[in-house]
């Protein structure tokens, strides 16, 4: 009865290992190991650390290259691109098509050309700092005037000059330039009152008989570099000054240019004075260059200020203009309003 009760209890205090002895049904059939074999707990073995994989490299989209973009079609600069390719088409393979097309293209571009041409006259006559008409005349008749005028201007400044200086003459005896060329100094001579200082580098008279009373060279032609003649000289006696004017044959018209031009340079004259012997008005002409434009000019900012300069010019007494009368009474006169 003893041993029932014990066996009872030892069965109700193993019972919580039931299952772990079912799992473990090698204690039950290996009898070597008997009923006390101790089983070791296993060792866990740690997880090793899941190491996360690099990111994948984000894709970078390449757009895709695009063709840069012509002008826009029938646009002056696309015709400038593709009218010979046209009309290289229509020579190669002259069909009725390709003939047509080149003539159209070429069509539009003389219509832009029409009409650009008539916005242009219509530009400039409503603004007279684009007008040549107003720099010099453009009728026949207006400049004949002009020219007269600039002519009469001309002549007193020759004659204000040659009173001021004179005209140093290197000739030789054996040239045939120098005989053609001492009637026009001559001629000046006459018509403005200039001292000619007539000079023969061979010592010998021209054969025409002009200058006869000339003078031996005695080293002034070395001095003054002559290496061929004629060779003409303006010299002014009271500064000893000697500007150059040429050492070849000249007509009357380019030696008075070149002595208002070296008494210009020479401060005899004045360049207002000069300007007025142009046959044009100059005193409106702007010297611009890039040095001399303001470094904070922008490009939009240009014409506006072309266009004060411009408007400085007629203002600031470089041309003269008209003043138009203010009172109601003068205006009514006149019929301006």
């Amino acid at each position: 009865m003893c041993q029932v009760i014990i066996f009872l209890a030892l069965v109700l205090v193993l019972r919580p290992n039931l299952p772990t002895l079912a799992a473990n049904p090698s204690q039950w059939t290996d009898h070597e190991r008997g009923w006390f074999w101790y089983e070791p707990i296993p060792e866990e073995i740690p997880e090793e650390p899941q190491v996360e994989p690099p990111p994948a490299p984000a894709l970078v989209t390449v757009p895709a290259p695009t063709e840069p973009q012509g002008p826009p079609p029938l646009s002056a600069e696309w015709i400038r691109e593709n009218l010979e390719k046209y009309q290289r088409l229509a020579i190669d393979n002259p069909s009725p098509e390709n003939v047509a097309a080149y003539l159209y293209i070429q069509r539009v571009m003389l219509d832009k050309s029409q009409r650009f041409s008539e916005q242009v006259k219509h530009v400039v006559q409503m603004d007279p700092f684009l007008d040549q008409g107003t720099r010099r005349p453009i009728a026949s008749y207006g400049g004949a005037q002009f020219s007269k005028e600039a002519r009469t201007i001309r002549q007193l400044l020759m004659a204000q000059i040659a009173q001021q200086a004179g005209i140093f003459f290197f000739f030789q005896g054996s040239c045939g330039h120098c005989e053609i060329q001492a009637p026009v100094l001559h001629s000046m001579q006459e018509r403005y009152g200039f001292v000619v200082f007539p000079i023969s580098i061979d010592g010998q008279p021209l054969k025409n008989g002009l200058f006869p009373k000339y003078v031996m060279n005695r080293g002034q032609a070395q001095r003054l570099q002559v290496i061929q003649t004629p060779a003409m000289f303006l010299g002014k006696p009271n500064t000893r000054d000697i500007i150059p004017l040429g050492q070849s044959t000249m007509s009357m018209d380019q030696l008075e240019e070149r002595i208002l031009t070296a008494a210009r340079d020479a401060g005899w004259i004045t360049p207002e004075e000069y300007e007025r012997t142009r046959g044009f008005k100059t005193e409106m002409a702007l010297d611009l260059k890039p040095d001399s434009l303001p470094a904070n000019l922008k490009e939009q900012d240009l014409i506006p200020y072309i266009q004060k300069l411009y408007s400085q010019r007629l203002t600031g007494g470089g041309v003269g203009v008209a003043s138009l009368p203010e009172t109601k009474e003068n205006c009514a006169e006149c019929g301006l309003k």
